[in-house]
């Protein structure tokens, strides 16, 4: 008797939201074995009739049609809408991929981390750069990082101009950050400036680890040079990631030096000359690491369905997503905090304009603005 061919059926995605982003999920999604998207949704008729045409996919207007048609959903709608429109997407059974930031606050993202925990649903975060090749290479590396430095800049593109730069680039290298160091936030310091709106285009962050791994990150959107670059110092290993290029460079010292059994103030000249020449070959061994190639956000998306398909947790959860906007606050806090001076009352936050100090009048705590 012949053996019957079990199928499963296909996965109907939708994608809500085809702004930039939106448009290449609707475009990646297409060509996922075992995918049929069903849906892309867009409130712009110019967005609906653009994905209509190119990709041949059915589009609507209003996302709540949509839900009750499908078993799972890429959101990629400006930040503001995550929480609602994921949030019902759960409480009818539908697994979530949303973007970074998860939401807008950590009220909103522990919502949601919790309803998809009753719901048994796949709740996955767009951090994509934990899919780029230079961070897969250099992960196993990277184990017990000391310091790490990040630096993600580009122009003023007037996208995600609904939140500030914290939430939009230093998002992506706090994600990393905090899987690199794996240990409690203990303090944060923080200076921001807007100049185009009313959140922060520029912003420079300390964080600092139960563990003494400290974190300096720096994002700017208002820059004249594209970078997304970090270094990232360890216990045995120093990498220099490009997540642009992409591309990776470690450095892992000898072990001599290691054991601190080299002291070469006590070297010969030849000896000097001889470490000089080769201090890259013997001292610290550099090599830069083999990247497999590949397209991130197809990754994340292929992680995505095999998530809801083998019943596991994906690669960014839905609380990785939490403790990204959580610390984003304690930064967005201390931003709001840093006084640029120390005159009485003086420009303090990222608009840097006078600020009320508190003041004792009549034996009361009362509001003092300084004059002019």
């Amino acid at each position: 008797m012949p053996e019957r061919e079990f199928r499963v059926k296909p996965l109907r995605l939708a994608v809500i939201g085809t702004g930039h982003l939106g448009k290449i999920h609707v475009r990646l999604a297409r060509s996922i074995d075992d995918v049929a998207l069903v849906a892309a949704v867009d409130p712009g008729e110019a967005n609906r009739r653009e994905v209509a045409e190119k990709y041949g996919v059915p589009t609507f207007e209003n996302w709540r049609e949509v839900l009750p048609l499908v078993d799972a959903a890429i959101i990629a709608t400006p930040t503001l809408t995550h929480h609602e429109i994921a949030a019902e997407a759960l409480k009818q059974g539908v697994h979530v991929f949303v973007e970074k930031p998860i939401t807008l606050s950590s009220r909103e993202a522990r919502e949601l981390v919790d309803l998809a925990r009753r719901q048994q649903c796949v709740l996955q975060v767009g951090h994509v750069e934990r899919f780029n090749a230079a961070f897969a290479a250099a992960e196993p590396h990277l184990s017990q990082p000391r310091y790490i430095e990040a630096l993600r800049s580009s122009g003023y593109t007037f996208r995600s101009v609904d939140v500030g730069v914290v939430h939009d680039l230093m998002i992506h290298d706090l994600d990393l950050v905090l899987t690199l160091a794996d240990s409690p936030v203990v303090d944060v310091k923080a200076i921001g400036i807007a100049l185009f709106g009313p959140h922060e285009d520029m912003a420079q962050a300390r964080i600092e680890f139960a563990n003494g791994c400290v974190a300096n990150l720096s994002a700017s959107r208002t820059s004249f040079q594209a970078s997304r670059t970090m270094q990232c110092f360890c216990e045995r290993a120093y990498a220099k990631l490009d997540f642009a290029a992409p591309a990776a460079t470690l450095v892992r010292p000898n072990e001599a030096l290691l054991r601190r059994e080299v002291d070469v103030h006590a070297f010969s000249a030849e000896e000097k000359a001889a470490c000089r020449d080769r201090l890259f070959q013997d001292w610290l061994p550099m090599e830069s690491l083999t990247l497999e190639p590949v397209n991130a956000i197809l990754d994340e998306q292929q992680d995505f369905v095999t998530s809801i398909r083998s019943k596991r947790d994906p690669r960014v959860t839905g609380e990785h997503g939490l403790r990204a906007v959580e610390t984003a606050e304690r930064i967005l806090d201390a931003i709001a905090d840093h006084r640029w001076s120390d005159e009485f009352g003086g420009p303090a936050g990222p608009h840097a304009v006078p600020r009320p100090s508190i003041a004792r009048v009549g034996g009361e705590r009362s509001p003092v603005r300084k004059a002019g």
